[in-house]
């Protein structure tokens, strides 16, 4: 099995036509969500979706019905009985879809051979699934509205009928089409959306079209019970791309038809009304199909704020494989049991008791129910099986954090932008290409990890901690480079490399080339400046777009834990192994503390420590023995003198991971090349990594005479002879 971001990378090997930076900015982003799962990542794949097909013409028109719906869930949600994210959910959502897409070659066929008549291409599908995926929740608000109020009146009146509940006037605004729109014929020449969403509905998937007329028509008017969102996203979705002069062809009005039936409509209310087989067949709605399987296997990584919804965590993270006519899930759970409290009779006397019991969503799983609903849903060419394994995650120490919530990013990344157009000129936000727009983003988005480096954070709540309203010299500089580290590893993830050919900004950006993508020591101090210029933009940026959020300084916070790295310049041992045993210290480590890695970046076991920390997020620093070029040249010279190889991709690696240092000092020592810069890794660390084959090289010659100074043995010996004890020096063997 794999990792959902495994299986979409065959997707991204299609010829998507759009502009291919575009693309590398899509695909990006994407890589950057799946690691994360996280909101603010969430963010950018609805961003680059938008600007790449420009459906909705500005952006700005769609970020604020994806704002209220994060602000809803996060501000709403726990008032409620049940209640999931939706915002990060559409977009796993929409990742899935594209995995199935290209790992099942029946699905994609049949998706294919169906629009046939439209010229579907790849690209269409990416237009259309994004547009049913992406936004077939946004509509939830008007149901969190309807849930709080049913919440509060089961509260104070049980379950009884006629009990106060929400229902919606002012309708019009939303259901009646525009003349402009029926024009174009391709909406049924209907009066309302809802005479679309059902025309659309018969016309796919052969439904009485009076009844599904009925069921639609009264989907907001007399519902006592249940308010759909499907129908609230179809209708906000139809009016979007009315505003924005979309093409209402076919495969327009079956997105709005999927998002309308993924719901509650197809397997409630047409169940019921029509008594029939209601499971959406992929060869006759293929989008409809797809959504709705997404939908319901999308159960994994959500934030529950419903308090009952609490009660049963949904599965940590999810191993997959997609084939010809199969999917194989499964859901990776911390534990299959959670503890509760119950009322229980001990010695004749009522207490209240602590109690293991089966997790609802493992019992869903185990049971085979999870699968037969979805089979009761859906019907194509597939094989499904799902199954659940339990898996203990390591456990982060609580910490005082950034608000969880989504700030108006798009705001701070004009923001942003206008700092820097106002310094140094340039175009405006809108005429820059979107690998830059997206830039700002990330630099928008990377505020709360910066505060989090200096034991800040920001937050809506009024606190007793002390307020920030500047930073100082000391933090100023610490931040500067820990921006340039993110700008690097941002260039670096958009394929650029560092080289100086170039006599132009435009030459530079079509080779994708920076001299900048070097330790930030090396940087000229016009470059720092920029750096500096976006930390002093955190403070009043935060102040003036942060939704009233204060900055604090914590109290306390993680202890930093220097852990040094040395080793073997020649390893024969499997990498990838290596690797996860070097992680696993690592990890060992993030949990209690803010670590630090610090190597001396030679050829082989250095390097692939210091990759280790750089793919966890770890701040590393560099040591070297000579001066940056000349270090390069003589790590390049002595990897071909002792039979290695140092080729251009080697060379590459080594800026790369240089670059992403957030300090080089260069400790020069003439006539032992590594001993002082071995040393004075040692003398900073309090832990040390050493890739080591066991072999103890004599230290001195017969006369007392110096050797082998600087090596793997000299500097497991010297961590001794300065106090580091056996457990903190962490030795894994390796062959050479």
């Amino acid at each position: 099995m794999a990792k959902l971001e495994q299986l979409c990378e065959k997707f991204f090997d299609y010829n998507i036509a759009c502009d291919s930076s575009d693309i590398d900015c899509f695909v990006a982003a994407v890589r950057r969500f799946c690691g994360s799962g996280k909101k603010d990542d969430a963010f950018s794949v609805y961003y680059c979706f938008c600007e790449m097909f420009k459906i909705f013409g500005a952006f700005d028109s769609m970020n604020n019905l994806l704002e209220f719906l994060s602000d809803h869930e996060y501000h709403s949600g726990e008032r409620l009985y049940t209640n999931l994210d939706h915002y990060s959910h559409s977009v796993y959502e929409f990742v899935l879809g594209l995995a199935i897409y290209a790992n099942d070659g029946n699905f994609r066929q049949t998706f294919l051979d169906f629009y046939k008549s439209d010229c579907a291409t790849d690209t269409c599908f990416l237009r259309w699934w994004g547009l049913a995926a992406l936004f077939h929740d946004i509509g939830y608000p008007f149901q969190l509205a309807h849930e709080q109020i049913k919440t509060y009146a089961q509260g104070m009146w049980g379950d009884a009928v006629n009990v106060p509940h929400v229902a919606y006037e002012g309708m019009d605004l939303l259901l009646n089409i525009g003349d402009d729109v029926k024009k174009q014929g391709s909406v049924f020449n209907a009066d309302t959306v809802g005479d679309v969403l059902s025309r659309g509905i018969n016309l796919r998937l052969g439904y009485p079209l009076p009844v599904i007329t009925e069921l639609i028509s009264t989907r907001y008017a007399h519902q006592d019970r249940y308010m759909d969102h499907g129908y609230f996203s179809a209708l906000l979705l139809f009016n979007r791309l009315a505003a924005a002069h979309a093409d209402f062809s076919g495969p327009i009005i079956d997105v709005l038809t999927a998002i309308a039936l993924h719901n509650n409509l197809n397997s409630q209310s047409i169940k019921g009304a029509l008594n029939i087989d209601i499971a959406i067949p992929a060869v006759r709605h293929p989008l409809a199909y797809l959504l709705v399987l997404c939908d319901e296997l999308q159960d994994w990584d959500r934030t529950a704020f419903g308090y009952v919804s609490k009660k049963d965590p949904l599965a940590r993270t999810v191993d997959m494989s997609v084939a010809d006519g199969r999917i194989d899930m499964c859901y990776v759970f911390d534990c299959f049991s959670v503890a509760s409290f119950e009322e229980r009779s001990v010695d004749g006397k009522t207490a209240v008791v602590q109690v293991e019991r089966q997790n609802a969503n493992y019992k869903k799983i185990a049971s085979g129910d999870f699968v037969k609903n979805i089979s009761g849903l859906v019907k194509g060419d597939i094989v499904l099986s799902v199954t659940a394994r339990e898996q203990p995650s390591v456990k982060k120490s609580s910490a005082l954090q950034s608000s969880d919530r989504l700030v108006n990013l798009c705001d701070f990344s004009r923001a942003i932008h206008k700092s820097y157009q106002c310094e140094y000129g340039g175009p405006d936000f809108d005429d820059i290409s979107l690998e830059f727009r997206l830039s700002n983003i990330e630099q928008a988005k990377s505020y709360a990890r910066k505060l989090d480096l200096i034991n800040c954070f920001y937050s809506e709540r009024e606190l007793s901690c002390p307020l920030v309203s500047e930073f100082t010299p000391d933090e100023l500089e610490a931040l500067a480079r820990e921006e340039h580290v993110r700008w690097v590893r941002e260039k670096l993830q958009a394929g650029w490399k560092y080289g100086t050919d170039y006599s132009s900004k435009s030459e530079r950006d079509k080779k994708k080339i920076h001299r900048d993508i070097v330790p930030y020591d090396l940087l000229p101090s016009s470059e720092r400046k920029k750096d500096e210029l976006m930390i002093n933009n955190i403070i009043p940026f935060l102040y003036c777009y942060g939704h009233g959020v204060r900055i604090y300084r914590s109290q306390g916070g993680k202890p930093t834990l220097n852990i040094a790295g040395t080793g073997h310049r020649s390893v024969s041992s499997s990498i990838p192994e290596l690797k996860e045993k070097i992680k696993d210290i690592l990890r060992r480590y993030q949990t209690d503390y803010r670590v630090v890695v610090c190597t001396n970046y030679a050829f082989g076991s250095d390097q692939i420590i210091a990759e280790c920390a750089t793919e966890l997020g770890i701040t590393t620093t560099a040591v070297i023995p000579l001066p940056y070029e000349d270090y390069i040249q003589s790590i390049k010279a002595d990897a071909r003198e002792s039979g290695y190889g140092f080729t251009e991709a080697d060379e590459n690696r080594m800026r790369n991971l240089l670059a992403q240092a957030v300090s080089c000092t260069v400790v020069d020592d003439e006539k032992y090349t590594y001993t002082q810069a071995t040393k004075h890794i040692i003398d900073n660390c309090q832990m040390l990594i050493a890739l080591w084959d066991g072999v103890e090289t004599p230290l001195s010659d017969g006369y007392g005479n110096p050797i082998n100074q600087g090596g793997t043995y000299y500097g497991i010996s010297y961590a001794k002879s300065i106090g580091l004890k056996d457990e903190q020096i962490h030795v894994i063997g390796i062959k050479r």
